[in-house]
């Protein structure tokens, strides 16, 4: 319609020029020669041009202006095709159970069910570099399916000192004999299945194959393996594992082709035999001593990643990807919110034998620490409020409870690292974990209006409790321990620091994903019970000093 008046209106002019320029300059105006008329031409033709789409450009602006948003059609375009690559940085948090199976001593079969322990855990943590790259298939307006594949790098060690051998080895607990456990590289590859909650942000599982490297390493120094000369001292072994993963996480639009992503995964590798076997060459009737024993190792992995994708963009409400409809850049941020998150928390603990009191004296010990590290899934309510101060500043305060049960057990121990161990699995010393508690300041720069980088920091509270038992027969028999059962509880107050990323999914919900450490610092315990074996008290102190570090998603309901 706009096109047509606008010819309409070329005609109209061009056949009544030469009238228009007899009357305004006078007859002398009208072109006579064949090169004036063709110039002329040239001239009138623009000038009625310009005139006609002069005059048909507000019929045109208002025709726009009329037409409803339906008449644009919705493209097919598929911006979240196309492969991709990033870095990513993190932890890795490893349940590692290591399990004795035989045991041999001078060529001569043990009985491993005689009550002592054969099993024992090296659980660590360490902070993991990863880079990653694969290719997304956008196969359906709100569908995104993918193949992706990762490496990332961790060194962590776990150490139990008194152990030359597996777990299930009897003689010289002395500390500077050691069996150390330590997990190196680790890859995966694996499909992705994403749902995008709005064109910039795409929720996805994945699961697929992975390799973890890991290791043990065994010192037998001390004066029980010098005295029968156990060689070699120290004995290296490493294996590469095949398992499977399972996780999921969340990506946002950065702008352009950048993006952001959160991402947890847990895997499995099964469990791996190890041989550490010595001749003693002092004490024949101690050669050759072999202990078999299983390592079973899972991993809970949490990494935050900046990921780059070539191609076309990935633009938050790109009119080139109107799938779903889009988060309105001109919501506010400022209001108070609830919410829900779910995740896992990694406990760093070690305890460390002070000073010992046997029968009124103080007793030399040597310096003995044993770690009781583990991981639980974790489950929080949290709730706060945001400030939206400038364009792209965010600030806030906001509170949580967690709620983890992790129980970190040290058989054969019914006091302290350093008062020896009777090798049955009803002693034992024991640190729980359960409930911990936040409030914390925030502070977000909003890198698009729909996606919030924050960091966070303030007060943390945890919750333990420490079990020392001496119920063994040994142990009642030589001391008869009043009572035999000791539990010390206490919520330790402490700092914690993390950063997360936020997005809108809408007016009012929120979706996020964080990290924490917190740090409760070192507190003293100790351990005194009476008995039949000395004339006074034994009390054996030692340190505990906690940490942890927790990966939570939330959802959460703003009310602004």
């Amino acid at each position: 319609m706009p096109v047509q008046f606008a010819v309409a209106c070329v005609q109209e002019v061009w056949s009544r020029w030469p009238h228009i320029l007899s009357r305004t300059y006078g007859a002398a105006a009208i072109p006579r020669a064949d090169g004036d008329i063709g110039r002329m031409n040239r001239v009138t033709f623009g000038s009625a041009a310009l005139i006609a789409f002069a005059v048909a450009a507000p019929a045109q602006a208002a025709d726009i202006g009329t037409a409803p948003a339906s008449k644009v059609p919705l493209t097919a375009a598929s911006p979240w095709s196309g492969f991709y690559a990033g870095l990513g940085l993190g932890s890795r948090a490893t349940r590692t159970d290591a399990v004795t199976n035989s045991e041999t001593i001078g060529g001569i079969p043990q009985d491993l069910a005689d009550g002592r322990p054969t099993g024992a855990s090296f659980d660590g943590l360490g902070f993991r570099a990863s880079s990653f790259a694969g290719f997304n298939w956008q196969f359906a307006p709100q569908w995104v399916a993918g193949l992706e594949g990762d490496i990332g790098f961790a060194d962590q060690s776990t150490k139990r000192q008194s152990q030359p051998f597996s777990p299930g080895f009897t003689a010289f607990p002395l500390p500077r004999d050691s069996l150390t456990v330590k997990t190196e590289w680790d890859a995966s590859l694996r499909a992705r299945l994403g749902f995008l909650l709005t064109p910039a942000t795409l929720a996805y599982a994945t699961g697929g194959v992975a390799w973890q490297r890991s290791g043990i390493n065994s010192i037998c120094v001390d004066n029980g393996c010098q005295s029968v000369g156990y060689s070699p001292g120290v004995i290296s072994a490493s294996r590469t594992r095949a398992g499977w993963t399972i996780g999921g996480g969340i990506e946002t639009s950065l702008g352009g082709n950048w993006f952001a992503r959160a991402e947890y995964r847990y895997a499995d590798f099964g469990a791996a035999p190890f041989t550490i076997s010595r001749t003693a060459l002092i004490n024949p009737a101690f050669s050759p001593t072999t202990d078999d024993f299983d390592l079973r190792m899972r991993t809970h992995t949490a990494s935050f990643g900046v990921g780059y994708k070539f191609g076309d963009p990935v633009v938050a409400g790109a009119p080139a990807a109107p799938m779903v409809k889009a988060v309105p850049i001109a919501m506010s941020w400022t209001g108070p919110y609830l919410g829900l998150g779910l995740g896992a928390r990694a406990l760093q603990a070690n305890a460390a034998a002070k000073s010992q009191i046997f029968g009124g004296a103080p007793f030399r010990i040597a310096e003995h620490a044993q770690p009781f590290n583990g991981t639980a899934f974790r489950a929080n309510p949290y709730a706060g409020i945001n400030w939206q101060f400038a364009p792209k500043w965010v600030a806030g305060i906001e509170g949580d409870v967690g709620f983890a049960d992790r129980t970190a057990t040290l058989d054969g121990y019914p006091v302290s690292p350093a008062f020896g161990t009777f090798q049955t699995t009803t002693d034992s010393l024991v640190l729980k974990t359960t409930w911990d508690a936040g409030l914390r300041a925030r502070l977000g720069f909003l890198v698009t209006p729909a996606t919030l980088l924050f960091l966070s920091g303030g007060a943390a509270w945890q919750h333990d409790e420490v079990i020392s038992t001496c119920g063994s027969a040994p142990c009642r028999r030589r001391f008869s321990p009043s009572p035999p059962v000791i539990a010390n509880a206490a919520t330790k107050p402490g700092w914690t620091i993390g950063s997360g990323l936020e997005t809108a999914l809408g007016h009012h919900w929120l979706a996020r994903a964080e990290y924490r450490f917190a740090d409760f610092g070192t507190s003293t315990l100790s351990i005194s019970r009476t008995g039949t074996f000395a004339t006074s008290n034994t009390i054996d102190t030692f340190d505990v000093t906690l940490r942890t570090h927790t990966a939570t998603f939330g959802l959460a309901y703003q009310f602004n």
